[in-house]
Formats: structure tokens, sequence, C-alpha cells
């Protein structure tokens, strides 16, 4: 009796119940029979009354103690005997490979890179259930820190000990933790291994490539995630003692320069058909990275171990409880002849104790026997590059017609429904027969092959409606292809059809890319615009929020947040996308032949890169943004929102051209401005109480202190372009040429307008609204300026007509309000329009030499292959450009007359009034000859403007 126990003792407390029930049920015996007595005597009671002996009521409280002593030992659950049940373990092998040089102490991710990784790297094992980890540390050297193991709980206090100190030399070498990675995985088995690796340096001269590509020969993808700059930075670090940040140098005092390798693990990874995940010096969203990449990895058989389990006999004595019961039954019947009913029911009772005595365990109880192998074959299309139509057969293939529950017999009807081109039944009886298949890899090889082949027979017929849609099947038949390959290696028809399918899916990509060439801006555009919906809906969830008293958010908000942080995580993932597409037409550009390169190539390949650059941060902070969601802070995912969506536009402006994307500037700038004036008018001690406006809770110092740099480094990036357009280096021979002086007029005003939003900058980190509020003015105007400087001659003369106009409102006396325009009252308005008279006076000099322009232009002989215009048509237009220059001229007359007019010691606002009218006359009539074929167009779209 050693091996006998209780599993649930705690029910033996119940006991003391029965015993107070028992004793309960003698007392009401014993007294019943005494008041029987007193009412009749012995005798009597014999002949009038039929009931039970003493003896048989005494054994029917006996029986029924003991159904409810031996229910309640069932109850504790007896366990007699121990037996050993095989436990196999289904999951994937990952090693992850951690980079621990003193680079990764750079604190430009709090507390700091390596604390940063190895915190995420623990919340990462929560998703690796039923997987065995491993896990290296590398830097010029690589040490093994736990082998492949199941116990996370042990991988969780290495992670804790993890630190430069693991290693013994100093650098960063990718070879070593790559080939140790491999020598601990061991034989090859059923499940998918990966690699991740996680560094922040450059290679120093090892073979990595070389391992990567022994890695692909066993099947072992890599998962590269690169920390810290591609350009390279200085890595600083705090002072323990003092606090203090101090540059860490080398041996020889030279500062250390962290600089990430991107091309070489973007190659580790492609290699390996791995992914490669540029971190920069954000946050890592690991479990974006589970899902997407190794989540996905197939989940074998990793081990057959045994336990040990103990019997439970618990149903012999729920039988033996309910014998008593039925005693006890028929113990109360109260015929004392052998033959009545009642000793009937107690032999029929005492018979039920046979089966119990002689039946075999309970079933539960029996180790159950190890199905049989299947005896399958395979058809006449293994290794002939052709689907394999044979069924697998099964010792039995007795199955019912639906939902089979035997695998081979799900992967027959998979064979059945490809052969009769349902694809989508094929896939997904294949998919189960896979999911089903557990150790047997006969079936499973077939199962990955034929998905491999559903899935480019799918690519075959979406080709022509839904090219994208065909080539992302190509890249599934890929993969299960490479499946296939990595179950059976020396399978020479998987291979071929490999090679095939990804030949098919180049082809079809490089006519996707040549069908989208070009529309880069509109996909950006509506990535922005996307973007801004989430700003929208961030804005008006912070205003939900905003609304609620305490310091939590209600249940009705979490749903919200949820749904906020899916649509920024679907961004996100579009946002990856694009940017892999350009990098892939990036490399693209990026490996031809010098020679062949041409100048168009070039400034693609920058425009690339520049778009790229603001994408990658972009997605920084959307990752940020979709973090700061799941955590309910909705201020701080509104600002990472509106972060994103500001490294958008900055990514579009790197394909638009100077006038576009200074119209993009003036309205981001007047948007800026009128938060900042609503903030300063809030804080206003001039205005009451009653009239400050509401301030939305979205709008805040910090937010608008980031929308403001962000406009500021937009400016001066504009900037930098301009200049490098008239340098002498560029173009020496036009450096006095006209489009190099309006360059350089437009540059001189863009200067001022970053100098301007500079100094609004200074005032909004200094929470001062108001002075922020006329430094952007100033900006607006300097930028509305080198607007001015790349207009054409329609548009320039329709500044100027606009601008008279406005003069000719207020001077005019024969307007409804005249009877309220005195001398007195235009004397305030007398310095605002001599500086608008002089500006247009300046333009119009501005249109002399683009009337001159066209005219040289006239007379310059066509261009190699242009065809030379008639020379009547030619005359027709000198005779134009003649007029407009004659009609520039009055222009020019009338408008020096109003300024002269406006001097304060000429003053005459009734001359001025009128030399204004003969301006705008004039002015029409230049119109008329550059318009005349819209002129009614512009009324109507002027009338519709005066109505609004």
């Amino acid at each position: 009796m050693s091996d006998f126990q209780f599993a649930a003792p705690e029910w033996a407390y119940a006991f003391y119940a029965l015993a107070v029930c028992v004793a309960l049920l003698v007392w009401l015996n014993r007294r019943g029979s005494g008041a029987l007595d007193r009412f009749v005597s012995t005798a009597l009671r014999e002949r009038l009354v039929r009931s039970p002996s003493l003896l048989r009521r005494r054994l029917r409280i006996a029986l029924l103690a003991l159904s409810a002593a031996t229910l309640i030992l069932a109850l504790m659950r007896p366990q007699w005997g121990m037996r050993y049940v095989a436990t196999p373990t289904f999951g994937s092998e990952i090693m992850i490979c951690l980079d621990v040089s003193k680079s990764m102490l750079a604190e430009d991710v709090a507390p700091n890179r390596l604390e940063r990784a190895k915190a995420e790297l623990a919340d990462l094992l929560t998703y690796m259930d039923g997987s065995q980890v491993g896990i290296i540390a590398f830097a010029g050297r690589a040490t093994v820190l736990s082998p492949l193991t199941s116990d996370f709980s042990f991988l969780r206090l290495v992670l804790d000990n993890l630190g430069p100190h693991s290693v013994t030399r100093g650098g960063t070498r990718l070879e070593e933790p790559i080939r140790k990675s491999l020598k601990g995985f061991g034989a090859p088995g059923e499940a998918a291994r990966a690699i991740l690796l996680i560094t922040d340096g450059e290679d120093q001269d090892s073979f990595a490539q070389d391992a990567a590509e022994e890695a692909a020969q066993l099947g072992v993808k890599i998962i590269a995630i690169g920390f810290g700059d591609e350009r390279g930075s200085n890595v600083f670090v705090s002072n323990a003692r003092t606090g203090a940040r101090e540059l860490i140098r080398d041996a020889d005092g030279a500062p250390i320069r962290s600089r990430l390798d991107g091309d070489l693990l973007r190659s580790l990874a492609l290699a390996t058909d791995g992914a490669y995940v540029p971190a920069g010096t954000g946050l890592l969203d690991l479990e974006s990275i589970y899902e997407q990449h190794i989540g996905r990895l197939t989940r074998g058989q990793l081990s057959e171990r045994s336990k040990l389990v103990r019997d439970d006999i618990f149903q012999w004595f729920a039988m033996a409880s309910l014998v008593f019961l039925v005693w006890s039954v028929a113990v109360s019947g109260g015929s004392r002849d052998p033959d009545s009913a009642g000793s009937v029911i107690a032999i029929a009772a005492a018979s039920l104790l046979f089966p119990l005595l002689a039946g075999p365990l309970p079933a539960h109880a029996r180790s159950e026997e190890p199905p049989k192998p299947l005896e399958g074959s395979v058809g006449a299309g293994e290794g002939t590059g052709e689907p394999v139509g044979d069924e697998l057969a099964g010792d039995e293939l007795a199955v019912a017609p639906t939902e089979p529950e035997d695998p081979r017999e799900i992967y027959n009807q998979g064979i059945a429904a490809l052969d009769d081109r349902d694809l989508e039944q094929a896939d997904r009886a294949f998919r189960n027969a896979r999911r089903d298949a557990a150790g047997d890899g006969v079936l499973r090889f077939h199962s990955a092959y034929n998905l491999g082949w559903t899935a480019a027979d799918s690519a075959q017929d979406l080709h022509e409606s839904e090219p994208e849609s065909a080539l992302q099947s190509l890249y599934e038949a890929a993969d299960w292809f490479r499946e296939s390959v990595r179950l059976r290696p020396d399978d020479t028809a998987s291979r071929k059809n490999l090679e095939v399918v990804l030949n098919r899916a180049l082809l079809l990509a490089d006519s996707i890319a040549k069908r989208d060439e070009g529309d880069l801006g509109a996909k950006l555009e509506a990535l922005a615009s996307a973007q801004r919906e989430a700003v929208v809906a961030a804005a008006d969830l912070l205003e939900r929020v905003s609304e609620t008293e305490g310091p939590h958010v209600p249940d009705s908000l979490r749903p919200t947040f949820r749904a906020n942080a899916t649509s920024q995580r679907v961004l996100l993932a579009d946002t990856d996308q694009l940017a892999k597409k350009l990098g892939d037409e990036l490399e693209a550009i990026d490996s031809g032949v010098d020679a062949e390169s041409t100048r168009e190539d070039s400034m693609r390949a920058a425009q690339l890169e520049g778009v790229l650059h603001y994408l990658h941060r972009a997605r920084e902070r959307m990752g940020q943004a979709r973090q700061q969601l799941r955590f309910r802070q909705a201020g701080r995912a509104y600002r990472r929102s509106a972060a994103a969506l500001a490294e958008l536009k900055r990514a579009g402006d790197q394909l638009r051209n100077p006038v576009e994307l200074l119209d993009r500037l003036i309205e981001s700038v007047t948007e800026i401005t009128s938060y900042t004036s609503l903030l300063a008018a809030s804080q206003s001690q001039l205005l009451a109480t009653r009239a400050k406006p509401a301030v939305p809770a979205w709008l805040s110092g910090e937010y608008l202190l980031e929308e403001q740099q962000t406009a500021a480094e937009r400016t001066g990036e504009l900037h930098a372009r301009l200049q490098s357009g008239f340098t002498p280096d560029s173009a020496p021979e036009a450096a006095e040429s006209d489009e190099i002086e309006m360059i350089r007029s437009a540059v001189d005003s863009v200067d001022a307008g970053r100098r301007a939003l500079e100094e609004a900058v200074r005032e909004l980190e200094s929470k001062s609204f108001p002075a922020a509020l006329q430094a952007q003015i100033q900006a607006i105007a300097a930028l509305r300026d080198a607007r001015e400087h790349f207009l054409d001659l329609r548009g320039l003369i329709e500044t100027i007509y606009a601008d008279e106009k406005r003069m000719q409102a207020v001077l005019s006396r024969n307007g409804p309000a005249s009877a309220s325009v005195t001398d007195d009252r235009l004397k305030e308005f007398q310095p605002s329009l001599r500086a608008a008279q002089r500006k247009n006076l300046d333009r119009l000099e501005r249109l002399r030499g683009l009337l001159e322009a066209e005219t040289r232009s006239l007379s310059d002989p066509p261009e190699a292959g242009a065809t030379a215009p008639d020379p009547q048509s030619r005359e027709q237009e000198n005779q134009r450009l003649l007029a407009a220059d004659i009609l520039r001229e009055r222009v020019h007359s009338e408008m020096s007359g109003v300024l002269e007019a406006l001097a304060p010691e000429t003053t005459s606002f009734e001359r001025a009034s009128t030399g204004t009218d003969r301006a705008i006359y004039h002015l029409e009539g230049l119109r008329r000859i550059f318009f005349s074929t819209v002129e009614r167009v512009r009324e109507i779209a002027q009338r519709e403007l005066e109505l609004a």
C-alpha cells in the first residue's frame, strides 16, 4: 500500500458532517420506536403494524452511512499504482544572438540599447510557449549562455545577468554566433529553426555571409534586427557616480563610433529567406516581429518524453456507494419473507457487485496503444515536377464522407479537389492534412509540395486580373516549395519548381514596378491621408478622455483604444510594404553598372534615399503611437501620430518641386499660426474670462513645438536644396542667367522664412506665444515672397491684379460705404498702401524680365528635331508680347503716380484712387492678352469667391 494516496484529501472534512447526520438518524429512529410503544402494546403492534424490525432499521442506517462514506472516499480521488505515458512536445527551435558590445550601452534608447533589448526579449518569451529557445551573447567572441531549452524561467534569469562582461573580447563579429547557433541546433528534425540576431554594429572582417549560406542549406532562417544608425554615431553613456554623459573611447583614446551595417544584415537575412528589421534608435515591436516571422515557423515534434501518471481508482468507491445505497433501500422493506420484493431487490443489488469485481480496469487507467504507421505510397508525380496525383493509402480507409479524421484521407480529398481545379478546397485540405500529420514525415512533405502547386495555379488564374494578388501567391508558392526542400533536400522536383516560381515572381514584380513607376507621390499622399485620419481619431479620443473625471480611463473607451491601435498597425504594415518596394527599386538602381547609369537614375536614387529615410522615421513614430494606444496614453499617442504624419509629409517633400513644396510649407505654417493664435488668446490677460476661446485637449505647447520644429526643418531642407541649384561649381556658365537670379532671390526669402521659423521655435520653447505668433507671421510673408519668384507670366499678372484690386477697394469713394471713407480713416492705411504699391512696382520689373525672355526665345533657332514655328505665328506672338510690354509700361507709370500721391508730403487720396483705377484698366487689358480663352471661367470663379 506504499503507492496508495489521495489526490484530494481536503474532502476528508466531510466525514464530520456524515457523523452528525448518522447520529441524527439514530436519535430519530429511537424516538419513533418509543412513541409507538407508548401508543399500543408490543403484541398488538405486531398484528396492526407491518414495520421493519429493529435490526433492519439499524442495518439501513449503517448502509446509508457506508454509502455516504464511500462516496466521500471517491471524492478524495484515491490513487493506486503508477504508469508512464508518452508526452511528445511540439514547437520551433529559436536561438537568440544578442550583441553585448559596449556600443549597446548607448542611451539613445532609455535606459540604454542593451537593457531595452533585454526587456523586449523577456516579453517575447511569453509568445514562444512550446518552443525551445537558446541564448548566445556575442561581441568579438560568442558565448553560449543557454542551450536550447523550454525552461523560460531559466532564460529570464540568463537575460537578467547578461551584459558586456558576458564575453571576453570587444567588437562585433557576426560569423561566430551564427555558427555556434547551428551547432546548438543539433541534428535536423521536423521543427523549423530560426536565429534571432540583434546587433547595432558593423561586422569586423568575419565570414558572416558564408555562415549564412551554411544556415540556408540547413533550413535555418536568420531574422536580423539592427539597432543604431547606418551613417554612424558616437556612443555616450552616463557616469554612474556623477550622472554626466561621457563619450566612450577605445584603447587609443579615439571615440568609438557605432555604425550599423544594414546592407550586410539584409543580405544575411535574404540568404536564408529570413527578414531584416531596421529598428534604428526607436522602440522594438517584437510582438509584430514574432507574429510576422517567428510565429509562422513550422511547429514540429521536439521530443518524445514520458511522464509518470498515477492511476485513479475512485470509480471503485463510487460503485460501492451505489451498491450500499441500493442495499439500504432493499432492507427497508417491512416483510420478513425472504421471497418478498425487498429480498429480491437485495439479491439483484448483490449481483451488481459481481461485474465490478470481475471487470477490467477503467478505460482511462489504461495506456492507449500508439496508432499503427500508415503504409502509404507516393504517386508517380514525385520528383517529376508535377503535383502528386496518387492518393496516400492507409491501413483502413473507411472514412465518413464528410470531414474525415484520417489526415491521409483529408490529403486524398485535396488531390481530388486539385484535379477538379477547386483550388480553395484543395488548399484547405492540404493545410489540414499537414496540420494533423504530426510525425508522418511523408504526408508533411507531400502536403507542402502540393500547397506550392495550389498557390502557383492560383497565381496563374490571377495573373491578368489581379497581378498584385498573383505576385503574393507566387511568393507563397515559393515558401511552400522551400518547405518541401527543407523536408527533403535531395528532391530535385521541389528545387526545380522553386526556381521556376521565383523567376515568374521576378518577372511579374518587374512588370508591376514599371506600371507603378511615377506613382510614388500618389502612394505617399494616400498614406499621409490615411495617417491624417488616424491623427483625427486620436484627437477625438483625447477629447473624450479629457471629458472624463479621474485618472483612470473608463471601460467604454478601451475598445476605442484597441481599434485605433489596430488601425495604426495596419498603416504601419502599409508603410513597411511601401518601404520594401522602394528599397528593392533603390537596390536595383545601385546594382546597375556605373557606365550605364544616367543622370536621371542618380536623381531617382537620391530621391528614394530621402523618401526611405523619412519613411523609416514615420514607421518608428507609428510604432510608438501604437504602443501608447495599447497603454491607453491618449495624449502621447496623439503627439506620436502627428509626428508620424509630419515625417510622411517630409517623405513626400523629396518628390516635390520647389513651388509645390513652398505651397505645402505655407499651408502648414499657416495652420500652425492659427494654433499659436488660439493658445496666445487663451493665455492673454487682456481678454475677459468669458471671452477666452476654448482650447481643444490635443492642442498643447509640446505638440505645437514639435510641429514648429518640423516646419523649420522642412524649410531648412528647401533652403539647402535651392542653394545647391545656383552654386558656381554646378553651373558656372549660367551664374548670371535670369533663372539663377530668380533662384538666388527665392533663396534669400526662404532663408528669411527659415530664420523666422527658428525664432518661433525658441519663443515656443519659452512659452511666449505672442512673440512666436509674430515670428510665424513674418515667416509666412517671407515664404509667400519666395513663392512669387517662381511665378510665370500669368501667375505674376494675376498677383499684381489681385493686390491692385484690393487697393482699389480701400481707396474707392464710389462704393456703398463711401460715406464712411474719410481722409483721416485712409491715413491709417497709408503706410500699408505705399508698401503694397512699392511691392507691385517690383513685380512689374520682374514681369518686364519675363517678357524680354519670351521675346528672346522667339528669335532663338529651334532645337534639333523640333519643328520650326510658322513665320506668321511668330510674328503674331511678337506683336502680342510687344502689346503686353506697352501695357506694362502704362501700368508702371500709373502705379508710380499712385505711389507719389501717397507720399506723406504730397498726399492726395483722390489722385491715388484715380491712378489705381487707371492701373487696373490697363491690367485688365494685359490679362486679356494672356487669358482671353479662359476669361469667362475666371469671371465665374471670381463671382463664386465673392459670394463665399
